[in-house]
């Protein structure tokens, strides 16, 4: 059985993420007063940092104005309210919740201050696993480790977005990413990672495969490249409001229902390329830690993911679950019940050998 952070401590956390699903601007330093004099007048501004890192002065108006001391007022309450924010964030990374490196926590409030999660983007990859036990209130093992191997997930950001026009024209407007980065040792020649000017974080952008596994698409209209992701409609159904923790900010995304992000993590974990094969076996040990979550609180999400498969989704299902049992040591009986029921999905799953653990199967 996983174990669950205190009431209290989950308590907090819906607190914060409460605060932060009101947001609509782009995340930003507390803020303080600044007075500048122009023609033997006083002026008061409130000066911010935007989280690209520019400086922001907010004219307030005369000082001494009462609009101006109201408008003031106001600012110095938003202000405490994210410094206390930032103190609760504190209190959630101390006690084991996960919180994204901020570099990727960044780059995430870029991505939601541009509107690329309202427009239909959604958080995928490891961040996303993290995100979804917050939400759970699993507590993940102290020695799991949640990098993929040489290229953790602390260089790196995966976005999903649907291939309409839509979302397409936000990501090229946003102006943000769109550096292509150089390919990756293995047989691709073409690169899907994008970054920021003058930042090494890459962003992984995917979207719906038209039936090659891991197949590369050329987006015209951004002149880049990104990846089909396999069974991408059954991943994208059910997508609900989320939150990001970062170590001062908390960024509203948009993330995958927790089952079938278990189910559609089996299932890609099947079809990686031989080179990725320590992604791979990460997708395993995280896809059997989702399930043990979902399946002690809320199994009928995972009845409902299994209905959903598609059928050519089925046997990759299988075929990862008789492997993810190696992972499954410590996970509650319901877990490894589940998924020797999904292993016999595998053609020929009794003959399906069992890969060597790379971690410790997490409590």
């Amino acid at each position: 059985m996983p174990a669950l952070h205190h009431l209290a401590l989950q308590t907090l956390y819906s607190s914060v993420v409460e605060g932060a699903q009101a947001q609509s601007v782009t995340f930003q330093t507390p803020g303080t007063r600044v007075q500048r004099t122009i023609r033997g007048r006083m002026y008061t501004y409130w000066r911010t940092y935007l989280a690209s890192g520019q400086r922001h002065d907010e004219y307030l108006g005369a000082a001494g104005d009462p609009d101006t001391d109201r408008a003031l007022e106001e600012r110095q309450q938003q202000g405490q309210e994210a410094r206390d924010r930032t103190t609760a964030l504190r209190t959630l990374r101390l006690s084991g919740f996960s919180v994204a490196d901020n570099s990727s926590a960044l780059t995430v409030a870029l991505l939601f201050s541009a509107g690329i999660f309202r427009q239909g983007g959604v958080l995928v990859g490891s961040h996303t696993f993290g995100a979804l036990l917050n939400s759970l209130g699993v507590k993940l093992a102290s020695n799991y480790p949640t990098e993929d191997g040489d290229t953790g997930t602390a260089n790196r950001v995966a976005l999903a977005v649907p291939g309409d026009r839509r979302v397409l024209d936000v990501l090229r407007d946003t102006g943000l990413l769109f550096l292509e980065t150089a390919p990756e040792p293995g047989p691709r020649k073409l690169s899907t990672s994008f970054r920021r000017r003058g930042r090494p974080l890459k962003v992984d952008l995917f979207v719906p495969d038209t039936g090659d596994d891991y197949e590369i698409r050329l987006l015209p209209g951004l002149k880049m490249h990104a990846t089909g992701l396999p069974f991408f409609e059954y991943l994208m159904e059910g997508v609900g409001d989320g939150c990001l923790l970062g170590k001062d900010r908390v960024i509203p995304v948009r993330l995958p229902a927790p089952a079938r992000f278990a189910l559609h993590t089996l299932a890609v974990s099947s079809l990686r390329p031989a080179e990725l094969g320590m992604k791979g076996r990460r997708d395993l040990a995280q896809a059997v830690v989702m399930l043990d979550a979902v399946l002690a609180h809320y199994p009928g999400w995972v009845e409902e993911a299994i209905d959903a498969l598609p059928d050519a989704a089925r046997a990759c299902v299988g075929l990862a679950a008789g492997h993810a049992l190696a992972y499954a040591g410590k996970a509650g009986d319901a877990a490894r019940d589940t998924l020797e029921d999904l292993a016999a999905l595998a053609p020929d799953h009794e003959s399906s050998p069992e890969p060597t653990p790379f971690v410790q199967p997490p409590v």
